[in-house]
């Protein structure tokens, strides 16, 4: 079993927070219909926490998954 990674995401406006958090679903979601993730990876990686960074004024996501699923997804967006 891979080890779980974490990556951060600052956003600067709500809107984007909602776009990054969609985009991610269906990355997770094509990737458990695909068979590239099973749905124990499927479900801890949905629970993605959302912090406020005050001294920024800067919302982050911390994404979490394999390296390799959070690689895919990095390419994903690009």
């Amino acid at each position: 079993m891979e080890a779980e990674k974490v990556i951060s995401v600052p956003i600067k406006e709500l809107p984007h927070l909602k776009v990054i958090l969609a985009g991610w679903y269906n990355f997770l979601k094509d990737s458990y219909d695909q068979k590239k993730i099973d749905a124990g990876a499927f479900k801890d990686s949905l629970k993605t926490s959302v912090v406020y960074n005050i001294d920024s004024d800067q919302i982050e996501l911390l994404l979490s998954g394999t390296e390799q699923l959070l690689q895919n997804f990095r390419k994903n967006l690009s």
